[in-house]
């Protein structure tokens, strides 16, 4: 039956069609420009490829290519053949091939090409047969429609209640016909009613989780919905029953649900207390130093009856805070007194929200859960035993604290001349370390689920802290199934796979996940213009510009909104970039002519040439700081421009969130500000990595302060942006080409008179060791098969670069000596 939500699910399609409005016009108006071969994902012809992406991404087959190992056909009709690596059906009447294991929670992938002419067909999922009736196959469908109807991605129920979404009248049961109108109006939009290439493969994934059904097609999501009629089923594949027709099936795989990264990727680590104090007659304090991720182990406590152990990140008064703020954590969990020997774990209390799999329609994707070998866990730093003698063994007690298990605290270093901006670089670089506990990065403890800007920015620092990361790549994988709504978000899985291939040079990752980025462009909300539209509902909801609310800065929202364009272009940038490399020349060509046609609008439509810097959107005069700096770090200021948008910047103060900040300080790094992007890092007040660090947090926050978000977490790394600010801008190391066969050193060092630390990249670490002093001198030792481009310093009286003490050419550009050729192996560098 359909679960009792029917009004969410209603008003959540209500606003998808007002969105779909603006996704028409956008259609019809790109259908004639270069995006129309660049707007969805294409299929390989001959299969290949679209096999190893999915075996890359950790899907199981379902079929062998040999043989029909693991499938049945139940009827007494109906040929099933393999040929040429795929499975063919042909009969004169309806039937379906079925596997012979039932699956309960999956993600199934299936691509299937329809034959010419009348054709009908689809995947069965979490289906049941019944081999005394007639219709011997019922249950969950995924239509493939090769009518004129183009219902394909319906979600249809094989001889039971039939058309679910789309619902129409004589085709469905009462309870679905309320939406009918709503959902055949769905299923008319360009973008749905076109998913289905008619005469050619198509990918089709659906995904069940508990009661929650979603179905792609060809990366269009065409339903998403609730049902609890079937928990589990069989997967199988249909013929549709027409005299002569070949239907063809391919790649099919399933990827069993739930994952659990953390199962191969974690290791719990057993950590001693750093202080034990007895705070009265009945509580003792046991104090770890640092919040972590995990439980704890201890003696039994002999005695009868019950004790407690409370677990927190938080004091207050000198003691453990029991009603904190925010989503600061708290937690109890009892303990049974006895006369055992040995030791027991003590679990940390469940959030509910921490585990859910299937939340609100218009919410979550599911949480990211941790192994059940470990019993729960939570972020704390002490904990209080209450009810256990004072003689007990409290020295004992040992925090099982949940950390990546390739973790290196050694893969990275980083000190300087000013020791509070040394506190923010360890409190970051431990933040990051704190937070890879579930395999993949989440937000935190509130929710613990992956949304994409976290995990780029927590992926950024990852790589600047520890020298063996999979932990990005595997996120991406996860994100690319369990996608959140925001518009900014969807871009921001192009920035991953980007910072991903830039990091390892892997090409073979890039080609088996390049196609399905091109839905993550927005490029289907662009119009003739080349510029993304926002219509009602994406200026109320889906356009972030900065979270939270509060801190956009005043930003106005308009249809056309600088932000939303600004990461539009950029991601349009990276995608040409990509498909170079791996030999995509058409789409290159078709995405840089789709940006020069949206630079050229976003210049002459959002720029303010009297103002000189960039307004929110069209149709408004107010220009936030995000309009801003977002298009200079993104690099998309004309350079007769940059000076007046860098001047009305430096005058500005953190008007942002600690996400927004990454972009900031990236911009003014980049720009030649790199004193003022210090100069915010370490400003007074509430509103810096200052107040962070002298709060004594030993996790970054997920806001500058608690007042500025009420429900903060204390333990989200997305706050922790010098982990990768300091060590690409400071330090000055980047790679310059894909796995860091170059890189560029390029320090930005302010007011700071030295600086030293180790970058690792997959090559090994890059080290860095500069003073700044009377002249500007620089120390770089770069690892075997790596070169590096070097920008230096130029103070206003300096004359020239010297290297290993013999002058060397170099051209100053602006504040920089740009020194002539690459550089390997063991270097110094002095500006005189």
């Amino acid at each position: 039956m359909l679960l009792p939500n029917n009004l969410v699910f209603n008003m959540r399609f209500r606003m998808v069609l007002s969105i779909l409005a603006v996704i028409l016009i956008a259609e019809v108006g790109a259908a004639q420009t270069p995006a129309a071969s660049i707007s969805k994902p294409a299929i390989d012809p001959n299969g290949e490829s679209g096999y190893r992406a999915l075996l890359s991404r950790g899907y199981t087959p379902l079929f062998n290519g040999q043989d029909l190992t693991g499938w049945r056909n139940p009827y007494p009709h109906g040929e099933a053949k393999v040929v040429d690596g795929e499975i063919h059906l042909l009969a004169d009447k309806k039937f379906f091939l079925v596997t012979e294991k039932t699956y309960s929670d999956f993600r199934v992938s299936v691509e299937i090409h329809l034959p010419e002419g009348p054709a009908n067909s689809g995947v069965m999922f979490r289906c049941h047969v019944d081999d005394d009736a007639e219709k011997k196959v019922y249950g969950y469908q995924a239509e493939c429609d090769g009518s004129d109807r183009r219902w394909s991605g319906g979600f249809f129920d094989e001889a039971r209640r039939r058309w679910i979404w789309p619902s129409t009248k004589g085709r469905s049961t009462d309870q679905f016909l309320a939406h009918a109108e709503e959902s055949q109006q769905f299923f008319a939009t360009p973008r749905v009613r076109n998913a289905l290439n008619r005469n050619g493969w198509n990918r089709y994934e659906i995904t069940c989780l508990k009661d929650v059904i979603r179905i792609e097609v060809n990366g269009v999501e065409t339903v998403r919905f609730r049902d609890a009629t079937d928990a589990s089923g069989y997967i199988g594949i249909q013929h549709h029953g027409e005299a002569g027709q070949t239907y063809r099936f391919r790649n099919l795989f399933i990827k069993e649900l739930p994952e659990i990264p953390a199962d191969r990727h974690v290791a719990l680590t057993e950590q001693q207390p750093v202080s034990i104090k007895r705070i009265n007659e009945t509580v003792t304090q046991i104090d770890f130093g640092k919040a972590a991720f995990g439980n704890i182990v201890m003696p039994v406590p002999p005695g009868r009856g019950t004790a407690s152990v409370h677990f927190g990140e938080k004091l207050k008064d000198g003691r453990i805070d029991q009603t904190p703020p925010g989503t600061v954590r708290y937690g109890m969990t009892p303990i049974r007194l006895g006369q055992q020997l040995g030791n027991w774990v003590v679990p940390a209390p469940v959030d509910t929200r921490n585990v859910a799999q299937s939340g609100l329609m218009n919410a979550n994707p599911p949480a990211v859960l941790t192994p059940p070998a470990w019993q729960s866990v939570m972020p704390f730093r002490w904990v209080e035993i209450e009810g256990v003698a004072a003689d007990f063994p409290f020295d004992l007690v040992r925090r099982r604290a949940a950390y990546s298990a390739t973790w290196n605290d050694d893969a990275s270093a980083f000190e300087c001349s000013d020791e509070t901006l040394n506190r923010i670089w360890d409190l970051c670089k431990y933040s990051i370390k704190a937070t890879t506990f579930a395999g993949v990065y989440v937000d935190g403890d509130r929710e613990r689920i992956p949304y994409e800007a976290d995990a780029y920015l927590n992926q950024l620092s990852h790589y600047t802290t520890d020298d063996d990361v999979q932990m990005a790549a595997r996120t991406f994988d996860w994100l690319m199934e369990n996608g959140t709504w925001p518009s900014e978000w969807s871009p921001h899985m192009v920035f991953m796979a980007h910072a991903e291939w830039m990091y390892s040079g892997d090409t073979e990752w890039l080609k088996h996940r390049y196609e399905s980025l091109k839905s993550k462009t927005l490029m289907h909300r662009s119009g003739d213009d080349g510029l993304v539209r926002s219509d009602e509902a994406d200026q109320n909801r889906h356009d972030i510009v900065d979270w939270p609310k509060q801190e956009r800065d005043g930003f106005v929202f308009t249809e056309i909104n600088t932000v939303v364009n600004a990461f539009h272009i950029k991601a349009m940038e990276q995608m040409e970039e990509m498909a170079r490399a791996i030999g995509k020349q058409a789409d290159a060509e078709a995405f840089a002519a789709r940006v020069k046609l949206a630079r050229a609008s976003f210049q002459d439509k959002l720029f303010d040439q009297d103002a000189g810097i960039y307004r929110d959107g069209i149709g408004t005069d107010h220009s936030s700081v995000h309009a801003n700096f977002f298009p200079l770090a993104f690099g998309l200021v004309p350079a007769e421009q940059r000076d007046g948008v860098l001047s009305w910047l430096k005058q500005k103060k953190m008007q942002c969130s600690v996400y927004a900040a990454q972009y900031f300080m990236d911009a003014l790094f980049t720009a030649g500000a790199g004193q003022k992007a210090l100069d915010l890092i370490l400003a007074d007040g509430d509103r810096s990595w200052k107040h962070m660090a002298d709060s004594g947090t030993t996790i970054s926050w997920e806001a500058w302060e608690m007042k500025y978000k009420p429900n903060q977490d204390w333990n989200h790394a997305w706050g922790a942006a010098p982990a990768n600010l300091l060590p690409r801008h400071v330090l000055g190391a980047q790679p310059r080409t894909p796995g860091w066969t170059t890189a560029t050193i390029r320090p930005c060092p302010g007011k700071l008179m030295l600086a030293h630390g180790k970058v690792p990249t997959p090559r090994g670490p890059v080290e860095i060791d500069w003073t700044n002093k009377a002249t500007f001198n620089l120390s770089l030792s770069l690892p075997e098969g790596m070169s590096a481009v070097v920008e230096l310093p130029a103070p206003d009286d300096s004359t020239g670069v010297f290297v290993d003490g013999a002058p060397r050419a170099a051209i100053q550009r602006g504040d920089r000596w740009h020194v002539d050729g690459e550089v390997t192996g063991s270097v110094r560098f002095e500006v005189k």
